[in-house]
């Protein structure tokens, strides 16, 4: 009856270690699976944000220079810097996101390279626009009608230009950080689905196994 008693105490322990073990596992499944359906989702809501806020930035540029109201267009120009604030709040949000998203597993160095190149990308752009509209700046310190026209025409085709080459170039990388940020939820899904499938045959063979136990001290 002793042995048998001890038989069973060590079944039970068993049987509660393997709940709690199981317990665990499916506890950082469902992390894994709040990583993909939550942070990662709202890392790239932050992006669809970062390129609306270009637009914004973008579109304002060129309405300043098209202008022909000097007050209209030092207007645009005074709204400038909030917009470029709002670029730099879209992208600190998209690092917290993703730091949020990588805690315990680390920066995906392919995930850090793109959001440095994005970054790059945009401040390139930023500097071109700067120059557009040093360009167009000109035109109201001009004095014939003549050079105004110049400055302006000058102005648009360094938007449509080097400019425009620019935003292009960011709006590319934006999509390629999209494409690793798709990729790295994908691997940590298939991560924890394998995880998962592991888990489940480990819980059915620890199952069975204490399960003969239990008949075989009877």
């Amino acid at each position: 009856m002793t042995q048998r008693r001890w038989v069973s105490v060590v079944i039970s322990l068993l049987i509660v270690a393997s709940g709690w073990f199981g317990s665990q596992t499916l506890l950082r499944v469902d992390q894994d699976l709040r990583v993909i359906y939550a942070e990662y989702t709202l890392a790239t809501t932050d992006l669809g944000h970062l390129n609306s806020e270009l637009i914004r930035y973008r579109t304002s540029v060129i309405r300043a220079i098209e202008t022909d109201n000097r007050q209209e267009y030092h207007r645009i120009v005074a709204s400038l810097p909030a917009k470029r604030t709002h670029v730099n709040e879209a992208i600190e949000r998209f690092i917290a996101a993703t730091n949020g998203a990588s805690v315990g597993r680390g920066v995906d160095a392919r995930e850090l390279a793109e959001l440095k190149a994005v970054q790059t990308k945009i401040a390139a752009y930023m500097a071109s626009s700067q120059n557009a509209l040093h360009i167009i700046e000109q035109r109201w310190n001009s004095g014939p009608n003549l050079d105004a026209q110049r400055f302006q025409d000058q102005a648009r085709e360094y938007m449509a230009g080097d400019a425009g080459s620019k935003y292009m170039s960011v709006t590319v990388e934006l999509d390629q950080l999209l494409e690793v940020v798709a990729t790295i939820a994908g691997d940590v899904k298939k991560q924890a689905d394998a995880t998962l499938r592991v888990v489940t045959i480990l819980l059915v063979i620890l199952s069975l196994t204490l399960g003969f136990l239990v008949l075989a001290v009877r």
